[in-house]
């Protein structure tokens, strides 16, 4: 029997690692079976380490600038899916929220997305042909035309003159020619994996939303509302696009619908992505059952996150699957999967077994306990 083991993190002590381990030992009485253990955690940031456990590959160094030209070091991934190199960078490091508190009113209002233009230019000179940005929460406002003037983009104001490098070129935008990025790029696949359905403008602006979050000024807000409007018009003149209407385009600060308009994919589901990528289907396709564990089962997070796409993965392609979970505040027959069975871990009091190590605290040592032995049990109920 082939069995599929994954899991996230049930709690801060109880991480994806450990409990993968447990629930293979409680299968080990299951024999003669193989075991297919899944690396990935469902975190974003560790989701390149992950893949490259899986799937093989390089990890490269580069040093480019960061939103205030300071000098940054980032880690993305080459590696290849069907024989094709292709490069996985997680902009986290980029635009992570957190850096606010760094920056005054003035050097956010003048932040540039220009170091993620070098990240992609690192990544063509690296022979990729596929080129994968995962973007996350963000305090950049501007909406990734810094990007395409690493990219070659000549972007200018309303009098027709060059905004220089150095700038943020929403704010003064005028116009934008796109000829240097796309000879560069016209044979290089692009696509963008979000976790939002923000817009690039319109009334779901994520730009506007992220000027008033990060506390720009009014004045500053308004600014930045008629230039994103201004660039929008620009797109839908010179590449028949609408970023007002594109889901997921305002992602990152408007770096998603930057992208968009070199013909990148826009993606706000990054495991169906992943399984598609790795071929699952075809990888996965003799598994014979799957055990799956995960920290709540919920309408919010859990059907996009990475058991819980995996869980829909399974029951598409007829696998049995256990779904072992603290907490289920949404009923089964909500979400339809006839071949996945939801248990909530019972709490075990009073049973110590030899796997688990001494320094443990006592609660941990009770929930690894439970998620061994209802696996152990559970088992047993699997032909």
């Amino acid at each position: 029997m082939k069995i599929l083991v994954a899991s996230q993190d049930l709690t801060s002590e109880l991480n994806a690692s450990i409990s993968r381990g447990l629930i293979q030992q409680g299968l080990v009485e299951k024999e003669p079976s193989e075991f297919i253990l899944l690396p990935f955690d469902g975190q974003q940031q560790n989701l390149i380490s992950d893949l490259q456990q899986w799937n093989g590959g390089d990890l490269q160094d580069f040093v480019y600038y960061g939103p205030n030209w300071e000098s940054t070091q980032i880690t993305y991934l080459l590696t290849k899916f069907a024989d094709q190199q292709t490069a996985v960078i997680d902009t986290s490091d980029f635009t992570d929220r957190q850096l606010t508190s760094q920056y005054d009113h003035h050097d956010l209002f003048h932040a540039s997305s220009y170091g993620l233009g070098q990240l992609i230019l690192d990544a063509v000179t690296n022979e990729a042909k596929e080129v994968v940005l995962l973007i996350d929460d963000t305090s950049m406002i501007d909406g990734g035309l810094g990007m395409l003037q690493a990219l070659g983009a000549v972007i200018t104001d309303e009098s027709g003159d060059p905004i220089p490098v150095g700038e943020n070129p929403l704010i003064n935008f005028g116009h934008i020619d796109f000829a240097k990025p796309d000879e560069l790029l016209k044979d290089i696949k692009l696509t963008v994996l979000v976790r939002e359905t923000s817009t690039y403008t319109g009334s779901d602006s994520k730009l506007v939303d992220n000027g008033r979050e990060i506390g720009l000024l009014s004045d500053q807000i308004v600014r930045l509302d008629l230039r994103t409007n201004q660039f929008n018009r620009a797109m839908r003149k010179e590449r028949n696009l609408d970023l007002s209407t594109i889901v997921g385009a305002g992602a990152g600060g408007g770096i998603a619908g930057a992208l968009a308009c070199l013909d990148a994919t826009i993606s706000n589901s990054t495991y169906q992505w992943l399984f598609e990528r790795l071929d699952f289907k075809k990888e996965l396709a003799d598994v014979d059952a799957a055990f799956l564990a995960t920290d709540q089962v919920n309408q919010t997070r859990f059907t996009s996150s990475f058991v819980g796409e995996l869980a829909k993965f399974c029951n598409d392609q007829d696998i049995r699957t256990v779904l072992m979970t603290l907490i289920r505040i949404t009923p089964a027959d909500e979400w339809n999967l006839p071949l996945v069975s939801t248990i909530v871990l019972p709490k075990i009091v009073g049973i110590k077994l030899p796997m688990m190590e001494e320094h443990v605290a006592t609660s941990e040592r009770e929930l690894q306990q439970s998620l061994y032995l209802t696996t152990h049990e559970v088992a047993k109920l699997i032909n």
